[in-house]
């Protein structure tokens, strides 16, 4: 699957009054926050292939297009917004290559192209792309591949940014304003949730099988330059909080439903009164303005009205927020 977004790096930056939760430009560890200025942006690496590279890369997709069905023709300029092309090497069951990209063709349509495995035609793609620069990345579900973005061809060569190394954050799908945004930092802060360490981001989960419970995690991030990224290879290491107690788990739950209701936040499933699942990370806040990314779900299994039978019935719905 596609998943790595397109351009920039955002910092995640959250105040929560006299502690902070998120992250600080200055990186100063347990030293109070006040207000973030907006997220820095830092510029994928960017490759400009030119001549023989160029050439094998443009050669590995005419041979891809030229396959579909029916064949495809692009042009002599085309864009590709992302492209993702691995060595499955045996995972899962599955071996040799594969990609997943989109082509931009006339008119700017999109056009899905998956190449599974195994595919010779993938790899001729994939060993086109490393050999112009691309750097590889092995994860949990292939071996070795690349991902790449913003790639243009045309007649002067392509050009891509390597995003195999880094992911950017999501844009938020939650801004709030207010009432709602101060409330909800202030639960956090109620809650301990306190941190001004700029190589890790909060992730928080809540459910809701009767009382609401909240626990979160430190997730990683890495050095890129002046900022911080998502580590896509390494993965870094992940630090568990704890769970809240109930207080402060109803307190965040009653402040993200209040939020996501004046928003007119729309859930996976059900609606915002029915949920049973919330995950959110990347916070950041300026003093008036809260953002975040959240997945809200009702996650109760078809048949259960609302009553347990003694095992929960919600659905683990922890990752589901990553790629």
């Amino acid at each position: 699957m596609i998943h790595r977004l397109l351009v920039g790096l955002a910092v995640a930056a959250l105040s929560w009054g006299a502690g902070c939760a998120g992250h600080t430009t200055s990186g100063a560890a347990g030293a109070a926050c006040s207000t973030i200025a907006a997220p820095l942006q830092v510029q994928l690496a960017h490759v400009s292939a030119t001549g023989a590279s160029a050439t094998a890369i443009e050669q590995a997709l005419v041979a891809i297009f030229a396959a579909q069905s029916p064949p495809l023709s692009p042009g002599p300029t085309y864009a590709i917004p992302s492209l993702e092309c691995s060595d499955v090497g045996g995972l899962g069951g599955a071996t040799g290559y594969q990609c997943d990209f989109q082509v931009q063709v006339s008119g700017g349509q999109l056009t899905t192209i998956r190449l599974s495995p195994p595919s010779t035609l993938a790899q001729n793609l994939l060993d086109a792309l490393t050999a112009s620069g691309a750097m590889t990345c092995a994860g949990k579900e292939s071996s070795g591949g690349v991902t790449v973005a913003n790639v243009t061809v045309s007649a002067a060569g392509v050009q891509y940014d390597d995003t195999s190394q880094y992911e950017a954050f999501p844009a938020p799908n939650e801004v709030v304003h207010g009432a709602d945004a101060e409330s909800l930092v202030s639960a956090f802060a109620a809650a301990g949730i306190d941190d001004c360490d700029p190589t890790r981001y909060l992730f928080l989960v809540c459910t809701q099988n009767g009382a609401p419970v909240c626990s979160y995690e430190w997730m990683p991030l890495q050095s890129v330059g002046s900022s911080y990224a998502l580590p896509v290879c390494s993965g870094g290491v992940t630090t568990p909080g704890p769970t809240l107690a109930a207080a402060p788990s109803l307190a965040i739950w009653r402040a993200i439903q209040a939020a996501a209701t004046d928003t007119d936040f729309k859930p996976l499933d059900g609606t915002i009164a029915q949920a049973t699942v919330v995950n959110a990370r990347y916070f950041t806040w300026d003093g008036s303005t809260l953002t975040f990314t959240m997945v809200m779900d009702d996650a109760t299994p078809p048949g259960d009205a609302g009553g347990s039978t003694g095992a929960s019935s919600v659905k683990p719905l922890q990752y589901r927020l990553a790629r």
